[in-house]
């Protein structure tokens, strides 16, 4: 019976559980690096076809087309430059979109590559490039001025935001349930090589107004994630704490409370008309 032990389980010595937690670490970093694209995005079956009204297509640098929604800003008003949380596009973005149509904000909504109509698969340099082409149809094709412009990201999508308001004139940042990283999600430090999104780095170099809004239930992306960006931001900012919202209940619970907070964000942060 001891042989077959040995042979199972091997001689005990103090080297063991060390030798195992490396083991399992290095277990877990290579699961982050080969399957942490497969975990972050989850692509939606396309909600939408390419006939809805303000559809079309643009190109990131590589040419592949990336999908858009636009709705023009009543005068006035300005257009936010939306980018989704996961497992939705476009097309499951209308009826949430239309409670900012209807207080006259323009939107530009694109998908991220492999979702809805984009082409390509979902990666975080993919992101990048279609908020990117995104934010170029709107300044220069359209012809929205970047003070009329307040750059949105929910989820997921606080990751291209940040970035770009990090690197492009704008008006504001508006994050809705946004994290620090998307590893730091289920880690809470840092962990593992080859996260993604890394906000926190990146938000200090946002020198525009910002607007974090989050629930004090989010278990998905505790709250927490976004106080930290708050914290953390070195210029105007407000935050809107939303009682007891979820991650993906927010809007269903808090239409009305976002888009008052998102006008009394205008009214003291952002340039009267």
């Amino acid at each position: 019976m001891a042989n077959w032990k040995k042979w199972l389980i091997g001689e005990w010595n103090w080297k063991r559980p060390i030798k195992s937690l490396v083991l399992i670490y290095l277990l877990l970093c290579l699961f982050a690096l080969v399957f942490s694209n497969m975990v972050l995005f989850q692509p939606p079956k396309a909600k939408y076809t390419t006939d809805i009204d303000g559809f079309d297509l643009i190109a990131r640098p590589n040419g592949e087309q990336v999908a858009i929604y636009y709705h023009p800003a009543t005068a006035g008003m300005p257009t936010l430059l939306w980018s989704h949380g996961n497992a939705e596009d476009i097309g499951y973005l209308q009826e949430r979109l239309g409670s900012f149509r209807a207080e006259g904000y323009g939107i530009l909504a694109y998908d991220y590559p492999g979702y809805g109509r984009s082409d390509g698969k979902p990666n975080e340099q993919g992101c990048y490039e279609a908020c990117e082409a995104a934010y170029l149809h709107l300044t220069q094709k359209i012809n929205i001025s970047p003070e009329h412009i307040i750059i949105y990201g929910q989820s997921v999508g606080s990751g291209p935001s940040v970035k770009l308001a990090s690197e492009k004139p704008c008006a504001g940042l508006m994050l809705v349930s946004p994290f620090i990283s998307a590893f730091r999600t289920v880690t809470r430090v840092p962990l593992f090589p080859g996260d993604q999104f890394k906000n926190i780095h990146r938000i200090g170099d946002v020198k525009v107004p910002l607007l974090v809004v989050h629930g004090d239930r989010d278990q998905v992306i505790p709250q927490w994630h976004g106080k930290k960006l708050c914290e953390l931001h070195p210029g105007p900012k407000m935050w809107a704490g939303i009682d007891g919202a979820g991650h993906n209940d927010i809007y269903i619970l808090a239409t009305d409370e976002i888009m008052q907070s998102l006008a009394r964000f205008r009214e003291k942060h952002l340039p009267q008309p």
